[in-house]
C-alpha cells in the first residue's frame, strides 16, 4: 500500500494517504452485496450467487454498467474482519457461492479476510482480467471458480474505451492462467473451474471473432460465456457507436464464430438481457441488488 504496484497500472501511489490509479485507498471498499440471480445458471444456482461488489477499478471502461462504483467509488470502507463477516452473512442467506466482483485492487485485503475466515462455499473471482500473474497466484489457493472477462483483442479498441492499449497483452496471459482449471460440479452448480466471458459491443464484431478464436486456440477446459447484454451506460457522450445495443445480425456473426471453432463448453446469453432491469441497484436506499 505504500508504493502500489499491485495491478498493471503500477501507479506507485501511497494508498495509505491517497487513492491509486484504481481510485482505491488502503481499505477495501464495498458498494453492495447480496444474492445475484442473473449470473450464469451454474453460478446463480438455487438462491443466487452471493455477490460482493467492490468500488474502484483499474480498467475503467467508459461503458461500464456499474459506473457508479467503478468510476465514482460509491460504497463504504470495510476492514478485513468486516469483509469476512459479509462472506459469512451471504452463506447464511443460502448463497451458492461468494462472488467477488472487480476486487483486483484489493488482493491484500482479500487475503487477510480469507485468513480470518475461509468461506465454506465456493469462492468466485469475477475480474476484468487486467491483472498481474503474481496477484492471481496469491489468490489461487482461495479461489474455486475463476470468472474473467476477455474484453478486447485490438489495442485500438481497448485504448478508445479504457485508455489501456495493452489490455490484451496483459489480460490474455492472465486468462490463460485461469483457464487451465478443470470444471467440477455439484449437481448443476459449478464448484470449481473457469468461465471466460466476452461482451459483444456495437461495431466491434471483428474484434469479438478474434477473441473467440484466440480463446479456442488455448484448447483449455474452461467454459466460454458469450454475452449480448450491452446496454448504453456510463460516460459515452463522445462515442456515438455505443449509443445503441448490439443488433441480432452482429450477435449472429459472433455466434457463428463459436460454432466454427467447435467450442462445446459454452453459455450463450439471449439478447433480451440487454435491459437496465438486469443492472444492479447500487443506491444506498435499498438493501437488495435488484
Amino acid at each position: 500500500m505504500a508504493h502500489c504496484t499491485l495491478c498493471p497500472l503500477a501507479c506507485g501511489a501511497d494508498r495509505r494517504v491517497s487513492a491509486g490509479g484504481c481510485g482505491a485507498g488502503a481499505a477495501a471498499r464495498v458498494a453492495k452485496y447480496g444474492l445475484h440471480p442473473y449470473e450464469e445458471p451454474c453460478l446463480s444456482a438455487g438462491a443466487g450467487s452471493g455477490t460482493v461488489f467492490f468500488a474502484g477499478c483499474s480498467l475503467r471502461c467508459v461503458f461500464c454498467q456499474n459506473y457508479a462504483i467503478s468510476h465514482e467509488n460509491a460504497g463504504r470502507e470495510v476492514t478485513a474482519r468486516e469483509l469476512a463477516e459479509i462472506f459469512e452473512r451471504l452463506e447464511g442467506m443460502g448463497a451458492a457461492n461468494i462472488n467477488l466482483v472487480t476486487a483486483a485492487h484489493f488482493v491484500p485485503q482479500l487475503l487477510e479476510a480469507f485468513r480470518l475466515r475461509r468461506p465454506k462455499i465456493p469462492v468466485v473471482y469475477n475480474t476484468h482480467a487486467y491483472e498481474k500473474l503474481p496477484a492471481l497466484r496469491a489468490l489461487e489457493r482461495y479461489v474455486d471458480v475463476w470468472l474473467p472477462d476477455l474484453k478486447f483483442c485490438s489495442p485500438k479498441i481497448a485504448a478508445r474505451y479504457t485508455e489501456r492499449a495493452d489490455y490484451f497483452a496483459v489480460a490474455f496471459p492472465a486468462v490463460s492462467f485461469m483457464a487451465r482449471r478443470e470444471a467440477e460440479f455439484d449437481g448443476e452448480r459449478m464448484v470449481r473451474g473457469c468461465i471466460v466471458r466476452h461482451l459483444v459491443l456495437p461495431l466491434c464484431t471483428d474484434d469479438s471473432v478474434q477473441i473467440v478464436r484466440r480463446f479456442a486456440a488455448l484448447r483449455s477446459p474452461a467454459y466460454f460465456s458469450l454475452m449480448g447484454q450491452y446496454t448504453p451506460c456510463g460516460d459515452i457522450a463522445g462515442l456515438p457507436e455505443l449509443s445503441r445495443p448490439i443488433t441480432p445480425r452482429e450477435y449472429k456473426k459472433v455466434r457463428a464464430a463459436l460454432d466454427a471453432c467447435g467450442l462445446e463448453r459454452v453459455f450463450v446469453q439471449e439478447l433480451s438481457a440487454a435491459d437496465t432491469a438486469f443492472i444492479p441497484d447500487f443506491s444506498p436506499d435499498t438493501e437488495t441488488l435488484f
